[in-house]
């Protein structure tokens, strides 16, 4: 054991972000204070970690796993009550011994390496999110400096009448409607929907909430359908699903698949119907026409939690043709004609870094940009470099590319495809 990291508990001035989630876990600027300190610790040799955990440990556990995503090895403790660092000394460093010496012990209460404090007030908070824009951009993969001031991740979406405000930070996966006004001071977390004509500032909007058409937000936290006000300490919960509240999936710009799209699929499913009968005769003798896979549902950012789709494959095909039946899920909305390809959920906990993890961030397609480069193994470390860079240029300049190179490839080479691994 090289490290204990104590979680905080209670904090009666956070309650309004504890009914969420663990403090631990609650999201700064779209990565958790627990993941910044792992990755400190990690990066400075700490090899073991062990995490006292008295706030819903099943969630930090879901969260960390065994430490797979820094390299190192992850156990999480639960605990009664949250621990002093000198009552954490007692209960599990002088109770042990540990040939490499004893223990670094962290408590949550701030930013690494030495940051501000973070849980004294929900103001003192949310001025700490703000004060950290420039230095977080720099380990957030995906933020760019959009303009001085103005970070914005590469995978959300600007309407164009948009207006930013200095300093302002517009997490993952977001959607800024056309005249909505962003701005100072404003967090905008990832998977976030600002529609036309709202007005946010000097607030922060939680990840996944719905901000309606002409609302405004100001000194606030907004989450999903509750409002906390920042100056008063009071807080309420929205009841009108058209001023605030959670986003709802077919909102989410980008990720539904077009109704041009699905017309497109049906058609070639139609026109190409005999292929079920080639396979029917090529499959091997006594196996299923159609092999199951499951998917995670994509994007996401946690595959550990996240929904599973069902989809299948064609037996007695090999590359592309075994891909036939996926038409069908372009038809029903769930594929998108260039995406990145399917996951199983062991596969997506395969993804180690948060480059890599990136593959998850956008919506699934039956194409992907390692087919069109002609990767061998689809699920290579090639292939994951090209899902992840991808998924920060998802345009459709870029898809209608990837569509083109892929179908003007040499046939010999498509028909080399290896087929895709069974998980059902």
């Amino acid at each position: 054991m090289n490290a204990i990291i104590i979680c905080p508990a209670d904090r009666p001035e956070m309650a309004f972000l504890n009914r969420f989630q663990p403090l631990a876990l609650v999201p700064i600027l779209g990565r958790p204070v627990l993941d910044l300190w792992i990755t400190e610790l990690a990066t400075h040799g700490i090899t073991n970690i062990r995490i006292l955990a008295a706030d819903r440990p099943d969630q930090i556990r879901r969260y960390v796993r065994q430490g797979e995503a820094w390299g190192i090895q992850v156990v999480v403790v639960p605990e009664q009550r949250e621990l002093s660092a000198d009552e954490a000394q007692v209960r599990h460093v002088n109770a042990t011994s540990d040939p490499a010496g004893p223990p670094r012990i962290v408590t949550l209460d701030r930013l690494p390496p030495n940051g501000p404090e973070l849980w004294n007030s929900t103001a003192g908070w949310f001025a700490a999110l703000c004060a950290q824009f420039e230095t977080a951009s720099s380990d957030r993969i995906g933020i760019r400096q959009h303009n001085p001031g103005i970070f914005v991740h590469v995978r959300s979406r600007l309407s164009p009448g948009a207006i930013l405000k200095p300093p302002c930070w517009i997490g993952a996966d977001s959607w800024i409607g056309p005249r909505a006004t962003i701005g100072p001071y404003t967090v905008i977390e990832s998977h976030s929907y600002i529609d036309d004509g709202a007005e946010v500032a000097a607030s922060l909007i939680g990840p996944g909430t719905y901000v309606g058409a002409l609302t405004e937000v100001r000194d606030s936290l907004a989450w999903k359908r509750d409002l906390y006000k920042i100056s008063t300490g009071s807080s309420i919960q929205i009841t009108d699903g058209f001023l605030l509240g959670p986003v709802h999936a077919t909102l989410h710009s980008g990720q539904a698949t077009s109704l041009l799209a699905r017309i497109l699929a049906l058609l070639l499913i139609a026109v190409s119907f005999p292929v079920l009968l080639i396979a029917w005769l090529r499959r091997p003798q006594g196996q299923p026409l159609f092999v199951p896979h499951i998917a995670v549902r994509t994007p996401t950012a946690d595959p550990t939690q996240g929904a599973t789709i069902l989809y299948h494959g064609l037996n007695g095909f090999r590359g592309f043709l075994r891909r036939w039946p996926e038409l069908w899920m372009i038809v029903r909305g769930r594929f998108r004609w260039v995406g990145n390809r399917p996951l199983s959920p062991s596969q997506a906990n395969a993804l180690n870094t948060e480059y890599e993890r990136l593959w998850l961030g956008v919506p699934t397609g039956l194409i992907s940009l390692a087919d069109a480069e002609g990767c061998d193994d689809p699920y290579g470390d090639e292939a994951r470099a090209h899902a992840s860079f991808f998924a920060v240029r998802p345009g459709w300049r870029h898809r209608a590319a990837i569509l083109w190179r892929t179908l003007t490839r040499p046939s010999q080479a498509r028909a080399s495809l290896p087929q895709s691994p069974t998980t059902s």
